[in-house]
Formats: C-alpha cells, structure tokens, sequence
C-alpha cells in the first residue's frame, strides 16, 4: 500500500484518511563504537528484554527474510503505558548501514492502523556513536485526534527511555537502575 503524504493527514491507496505521527529521537553521544550499539539493536534485537525496562520479555520466531537478521518476528511483553504485548515484523536489516525497522503488528490500540520504528547507529567519531530512533504512526482520524496526543506524549517518553536504557548497557555493559528496580517488581510479583 502506498502511501502519500499531504500535511498532517496520509492518504493510503484505498482512499481513507488517517492522521500521521512521526517522531525522530536522536540520542546523545554514546561513549562506544557505533559496532558495538549495533550489535545489541541488530544482531541482538531478539535480547531487548535483557537491558530495556519498557521490555519484560522477548520471543522471536521466524526465518529471518533480511540477510544478517536473527529472526523475522518478535513478540513482547511490555510494561509501557497504552501496550501490554505487542507482535513486531523486521521489515528493514541492513547491517552495513546499520538500520533496522519493524512493524508492531498485533497489540497496538485500536485507533492506530500501522504503526512502525526505525532505528539507525550513526557513528560521530573514533569510539562514539548517537542512535536515530523514529516511530511511525497512522491513527484514525476521530479518535486519532482525541486520543492521538496522549499516544504521541507515552511513545516519546518511552524513546526517552529506551535510549537512556541502551546507553547505560552500551557503555556499562550493566543494565540501568529503572531496569534493574523492574526486574526486582517482576520477581517480587512472580513469588
């Protein structure tokens, strides 16, 4: 399907109109080689529950259909408000240019119909790297717009803290304190 956008609002190839959100998180310098952020987004994208807090746990099914990739779906048990478990699709794996996208195709809200995040390692210097997150939304128009500016408010504090989870474990190899206080509720829930 494709898509074109016009202002705020995307028209699809079956004519309907949806409201389009686009947020772009570019993090701050990470104090680690761009190879070794991509390792834990690309290679390890299956391991995201290890060192995000919004992640409880991660499974991964599939053939992987991109050359380099682990897995061609993964689902996750999230703890992030608005989502509870999600399926995902990698619909984009390039390992040279470091960028990975996936679809979230089960799990999202019902005012959204599509939703998708792209991530890319930038390298900045000899041991220094950002990542570029972006996330990619198409809402129904009623409740997008009611509902959409909440949505837009959760998903950026989520990137928020997804890049503050992935630098801390990039540059520590140590998981951050907000991940490690989640771990010891889920234990705590568990027993």
């Amino acid at each position: 399907m494709s898509t074109v956008v016009i202002g705020a609002t995307a028209l699809t190839a079956s004519k309907s109109k949806v409201k389009l959100i686009q947020e772009t998180k570019i993090s701050p310098v990470f104090n680690v080689s761009a190879d070794a952020v991509w390792k834990i987004i690309g290679p390890g994208f299956k391991n995201v529950s290890v060192w995000s807090r919004a992640v409880d746990h991660a499974s991964t099914s599939g053939q992987p259909e991109f050359e380099g990739a682990s897995c061609r779906n993964r689902s996750c048990d999230l703890n992030a408000s608005g989502f509870s478990k999600i399926s995902e699709t990698v619909i984009e794996y390039d390992a040279n240019q470091r960028t990975l996208g996936y679809s979230v195709d089960a799990g999202i809200p019902g005012f959204v119909t599509y939703m998708a995040n792209n991530w890319r390692v930038i390298e900045v210097g000899p041991n220094q790297c950002k990542t570029e997150m972006t996330v990619t939304m198409h809402l129904k128009p009623l409740m997008g717009f009611l509902m959409g500016g909440m949505f837009k408010k959760n998903i950026h504090k989520i990137l928020d803290e997804v890049i503050e989870d992935l630098k801390i474990y990039a540059e520590t190899g140590k998981i951050s304190e907000a991940k490690e206080k989640r771990i010891a509720q889920l234990e705590k829930k568990n027993n």
